[in-house]
Order: C-alpha cells, then structure tokens, then sequence
C-alpha cells in the first residue's frame, strides 16, 4: 500500500471518528426542562405581559393586546376577552417535545405549529397529563380556552398549568457542526479510495 492510501485511510478514520463524536456530543447535551412557573410573581405585576423561564417565553396572543395571569406559582387562563390564547415557545426558536404537564379547570385545548391538538374537557381536577407523540419536535405550543357563554355572561372558565415537562434539543455548536462536515468528508475520501481499488 504506497503512503498516500495510508495516510487518505488515516485522514478518513479521524474523520469518522470526529463524525461519531460530535454526534454524540449532540445526543447527550439534549435535556428534558420543567417549567415550575415559582418566580411567576417575582415581578409584583398582576397581568404580566410574558414570563421567561428555562429558555421558554410564554405571551398572550390576545387581539387587545392580552396579559398573562398568575395565581401563586402556577399559570392562569380564562376563557373570556384579554387573555387566550397563551403562546409557549423557546427564546431561541429551536423545537422540543412537550411531554407532560398539570392542570385542573375547564375546558382547554393545546395546539401545536405541527397541527397535533389535545383537548381537556368538563371540570377537571388537579391530574397530569401526558401528550402524544404528536407533540414531539415542535416550535411553540398555543393553550386555548372556550368561552361557555358569550361575553355579557359571567360564565368565564379557568384553568391551571404548572409543571410543564419538556425534551429540548440543544441547537448545534458550530464546533459540532465542523467535527460532522469533517466526518462526511472522511467518508467520502474513503468510498472514493474503494472505487479505485
């Protein structure tokens, strides 16, 4: 074997082995979250406009404007003017699995961007729930509540969410990034060395 095929052979193992390490890398930094909703009212705002925890923003998508309610360290919705829908997404913009979350209350329907719906119906107690695999790899979800009247009525609904458990993806460093295109490229110098042979 003349010394260039060594060394194309060496480049390509090391390359290989680059490809497998950052995708390793990527696999175990991916992290499942919990957002408690504990600081909540840290702010002392009775209608906070969004709340930010673990790299998650929840906001109001509300036609007026909207504000976000808090009772403790638990989020709040109703189902009348000002609030609904909630809108949970990462600062990043990066896609997670929403896994599980509690709730009591009324009737609720989360949606997803992949057009995957759970709905809670009747007076609910306090129960976790966990979602179906239609929930995976998404980039925001909306929480909806229905209005059982119309809005001269007092029949407002509410409901609670706490502890809202996802998987999130970490986005790709861009050393991981650089350790993959290595890996590819080591790849093709050795499929392209057994062409020859």
């Amino acid at each position: 074997m003349t010394s260039s095929r060594r060394i194309t052979r060496h480049i390509a193992a090391i390359c290989c082995a680059c490809s497998l390490a950052a995708i390793a890398s990527a696999t175990a930094s991916a992290e499942t979250i919990t957002l408690t909703f504990e600081h909540i009212d840290d702010t002392g705002d009775l209608y906070p406009p969004s709340y930010t925890e673990s790299g998650f923003i929840v906001t109001s998508l509300a036609s007026d404007g909207g504000h976000l309610h808090w009772g403790g360290e638990t989020l709040w919705l109703h189902s009348r003017e000002g609030s609904s829908p909630y809108h949970l997404a990462r600062l990043d913009g990066g896609a997670f699995d929403f896994l599980a979350f509690d709730y009591s209350g009324g009737d609720s329907v989360f949606v997803s961007d992949t057009g995957a719906t759970f709905t809670i119906l009747g007076d609910q107690p306090l129960a976790t729930f966990s979602m179906p695999a239609g929930f995976e790899n998404v980039h925001y979800i909306d929480w909806y509540m229905t209005n059982p009247g119309d809005l001269d009525s007092p029949q407002e609904q509410w409901g609670s969410l706490d502890n809202v458990v996802m998987n999130v993806s970490p986005v790709p460093e861009p050393a991981q990034a650089a350790m993959l295109a290595l890996g590819l490229a080591g790849l093709l110098l050795r499929a392209r060395g057994a062409r020859r042979r």
